[in-house]
C-alpha cells in the first residue's frame, strides 16, 4: 500500500511538472503569437507609411519630368517655322535628332498632318488632343492605342503661335513603357514599381510585364487576396479621385499597393512594393517559436535581435526618403515639417533667418549642355550649401534649381548676410556657378512658414532684378 501511495504521489508530482511545463509552454507560445501578430501589424503600418511617402515623391518626380519636357517643347515651338509642307522648315533637324525607338517627335500643321523625323507623315485631324492644341491648349493626351506601330502611347503637345494665331503644334509621342522607365529609375527605387493609369485602368506609365495585360485591373485580378478582392474598391476610388491601400499576394509574397489621384487628366498614380523586410522579420519569429522549448532566454534573444534588425532596416529607409535623391539636401516636404515644428516651439527661438537661393541662368545650361550638366551643377550647389552652413541649419532642395536654407538661432541679419557671401564666393570659385539669394528674417514669435518664404522669395526677385549673382535682404521699405 505504501509503495502504491508513493507511486501515486510520484505520478501526481510528475503530472504537476507536466502541467506546469504545458502551462509554461502554452504561455510562451501565446506570447510569441501575440508578439508576432503585434509586430506584423506594426511592420505593415510602417511599410504603408513608407509606401505612401514613396508614392508622393514619385508623383512629384514624374510631373517634374513631364513639366521639364513641356518647357522644352515650348522653347521649340517659340522658334519653329510655320509648317507649310515645303520641307525647308527649320525644325526638320530637331525631329531627326530627338526621335528614338521609345519617343517620336513631330510637328503638326493646321490641316491635321503631322511630320516626323523619319520623313513620315500621318493624319491626326481626328485626334482629340490635336483639336485641343489647335484651340491654343497645352495637352497631355490619354492613352492612345495603335497610334504608333500598335504600341500604347501618350502625346504631349503645345501650340505654335504665329501673329497671335495657332499655326501648328509641337508633339512628342511617348510609349507608355518609356514614361514608366522615366518614373522607375530614380536613385531611391525600392523593390517594387510605380505606375500611372487612367480611370479605365489603361496604364499611362508602364513597366516590363504590363504589356501582357490590357489594364492594371486585369493584372490585379490575377493576384490572391485574403480579405476579399480590393480591385472593385480601387476602381471606385480611382473614379472618385480617392486614395487608398490594398494588400495582395503573388507567389506567396506579400505586396502592398498604394494609390492616389494625380495632377493631370484625372489619372491615378500607384506604387507597389514587396514587403521583404517584414517577411524576413516574421520568418525569423516563426523559426524562433519552434525553438521556444529549448529555453526562454534563447527565444527572447532571437526575437529581440530579429526585431531590432527589422526596425533598423525600416528606420534607415525612412531616413533615406527624407532626402532629395540628387543633392542629398532635405526634400521639400521633410524640410517644411522640420522647420514648422521648430517655429511652433515656445517663443519660436529655433529658426531666425530664411535664405531663398536660385541658380542663375540654369535653364540656359540645360538647353545648351543638357540635363546631365544641369544635374552636376545642382549636386555641386547642394554640396556647397551644406558645407557653408551648420549642422543645425536646414538645407532644402525646394524644387528644380531652387534651394532654401533655414538658419538656426540667428537673431541678426549680418549673420545671414555673412553666410550668403560665403555661399556666393564658394559657388563661383568651386563650381563656376552664379547664384541669387533672397534673405528674410523671422520675426520674434512668428510661426507662419509660408509668410517667411514669401518674403525671402520677394527678396530673391529683388536680387535678380539688381543683376543676379548677389543677395538682397527683404525690407518693407524697399517693397
Amino acid at each position: 500500500m505504501r509503495r502504491s501511495g508513493r507511486e501515486k504521489e510520484g505520478s501526481l508530482s510528475y503530472l504537476k511538472y507536466v502541467v506546469a511545463i504545458v502551462i509554461l509552454l502554452a504561455a510562451m507560445i501565446a506570447a510569441v503569437v501575440c508578439y508576432y501578430m503585434d509586430m506584423n501589424e506594426k511592420l505593415l503600418s510602417e511599410a504603408r507609411r513608407n509606401l505612401k511617402t514613396e508614392n508622393e515623391y514619385k508623383e512629384q518626380y514624374f510631373w517634374q519630368f513631364v513639366n521639364s519636357r513641356l518647357n522644352w517643347y515650348r522653347t521649340v515651338a517659340a522658334f519653329c517655322d510655320e509648317p507649310d509642307g515645303s520641307g525647308d522648315e527649320n525644325w526638320h533637324m530637331i525631329l531627326k535628332e530627338y526621335s528614338s525607338d521609345d519617343m517620336r517627335f513631330g510637328i503638326a500643321d493646321t490641316h491635321g498632318t503631322i511630320y516626323f523625323g523619319d520623313n513620315e507623315t500621318a493624319d491626326i485631324s481626328d485626334r482629340g488632343y490635336y483639336n485641343k492644341v489647335m484651340q491654343g491648349e497645352e495637352v497631355i493626351s490619354d492613352v492612345l492605342v495603335g497610334s504608333w506601330d500598335g504600341q500604347e502611347t501618350v502625346v504631349m503637345a503645345v501650340p505654335i503661335w504665329t501673329d497671335g494665331k495657332v499655326s501648328g503644334a509641337v508633339c512628342a509621342e511617348y510609349t507608355t513603357l518609356n514614361l514608366g522607365q522615366a518614373l522607375n529609375t530614380s536613385a531611391t527605387e525600392k523593390a517594387g514599381a510605380t505606375l500611372v493609369f487612367d480611370k479605365t485602368g489603361k496604364v499611362v506609365a508602364s513597366y516590363k510585364g504590363m504589356e501582357n495585360f490590357t489594364t492594371i485591373y486585369d493584372m490585379l485580378e490575377t493576384m490572391q487576396y485574403k480579405d476579399g478582392n480590393g480591385v472593385e474598391k480601387l476602381k471606385k476610388d480611382a473614379a472618385a479621385g480617392e486614395s487608398g491601400y490594398m494588400t495582395y499576394y503573388n507567389n506567396n509574397k506579400v505586396r502592398l499597393f498604394y494609390y492616389q489621384p494625380s495632377e493631370y487628366n484625372d489619372w491615378t498614380i500607384c506604387s507597389l512594393v514587396v514587403t521583404d523586410a517584414e517577411e524576413k522579420v516574421l520568418k525569423g519569429l516563426k523559426t524562433t517559436s519552434l525553438w521556444m522549448l529549448a529555453g526562454v532566454i534563447i527565444a527572447v534573444v532571437l526575437i529581440l535581435l530579429t526585431s531590432v534588425s527589422g526596425i533598423r532596416h525600416l528606420q534607415k529607409n525612412v531616413k533615406k526618403m527624407q532626402r532629395d535623391y540628387l543633392t542629398g539636401c532635405f526634400n521639400r516636404v521633410t524640410g517644411k515639417r522640420i522647420v514648422e515644428r521648430g517655429m511652433h516651439m515656445e517663443q519660436n527661438k529655433s529658426f531666425g533667418a530664411c535664405l531663398f537661393i536660385d541658380v542663375d541662368n540654369f535653364k540656359g545650361v540645360n538647353d545648351t549642355y543638357g540635363h546631365d550638366e544641369g544635374d552636376r551643377i545642382l549636386i555641386n550647389v547642394g554640396r556647397i550649401l551644406m558645407q557653408n552652413t551648420r549642422d543645425r541649419d536646414i538645407v532644402i532642395r525646394f524644387g528644380g534649381d531652387e534651394f532654401v536654407i533655414w538658419m538656426y538661432k540667428v537673431d541678426n541679419v549680418k549673420a545671414a548676410e555673412d553666410v550668403a557671401k560665403r555661399i556666393l564666393e564658394a559657388a563661383y570659385d568651386e563650381a563656376g556657378t552664379g547664384l541669387s539669394i533672397g534673405i528674410a528674417m523671422v520675426e520674434p514669435g512668428e510661426k507662419n512658414y509660408d509668410a517667411v518664404m514669401k518674403r525671402a522669395d520677394e527678396a530673391l526677385y529683388q536680387a535678380k532684378a539688381e543683376g543676379k549673382g548677389r543677395y538682397a535682404v527683404y525690407s518693407d521699405a524697399a517693397k
